[in-house]
């Protein structure tokens, strides 16, 4: 790995988002899950809890955004790969920084219009919950930077290999 895997502060403070970041994924899909298991049950049992449907959605809401971070910096994001595995490393970290760029560009515009839902929020409330939007909004612009940082990051700690050039074909 690159220079970011050293025990300086700034490694360190990486390393404290991401751990935060996994374990903020863990609990938001388990609360999800449990939300949507007390639906079911409920349902089962001739009663709904309204609060469950409504809940579960904004967790998925915060799941995603935040997730995306997680999948992205754990190889889980979705890539083509065939031709950049086979490239030299010159051109495969042009090719690297150049898709990092474009990615940047487009998740800056997605955190820009989190931040204008998110101030939206303020003046809307949850249907059935009756909580303020923004705290649902906010899961993007979150979601977006944690995810600007991971693109960053990816480019630094494999600068060496930035698509994998070691596997050999399978």
């Amino acid at each position: 790995m690159g220079a970011v895997t050293t025990n300086g502060p700034l490694a360190r403070a990486i390393s404290f988002v991401r751990r935060a970041t996994d374990i903020a994924v863990v609990v938001i899909f388990t609360f999800m899950v449990l939300s949507v298991a007390s639906e079911i049950v409920g349902r089962h049992f001739g009663f709904t809890i309204a609060n469950a449907v409504e809940s579960a959605t904004f967790a998925q809401i915060w799941l995603t955004s935040v997730g995306a971070a997680v999948a992205l910096r754990t190889g889980s994001m979705f890539a083509l790969d065939t031709l950049t595995r086979h490239l030299a490393l010159g051109p495969a970290r042009l090719l690297s920084v150049v898709i990092a760029a474009l990615s940047i560009v487009l998740v800056g515009v997605l955190l820009y219009g989190g931040v204008l839902l998110t101030q939206s929020g303020f003046h809307q409330t949850s249907p059935v919950m009756q909580i303020q939007m923004w705290m649902i909004f906010i899961a993007l612009p979150i979601g977006m930077a944690l995810l600007l940082l991971e693109i960053v990051l990816r480019v630094f700690e494999r600068w060496q290999s930035p698509f994998d050039l070691n596997l050999d074909d399978e």
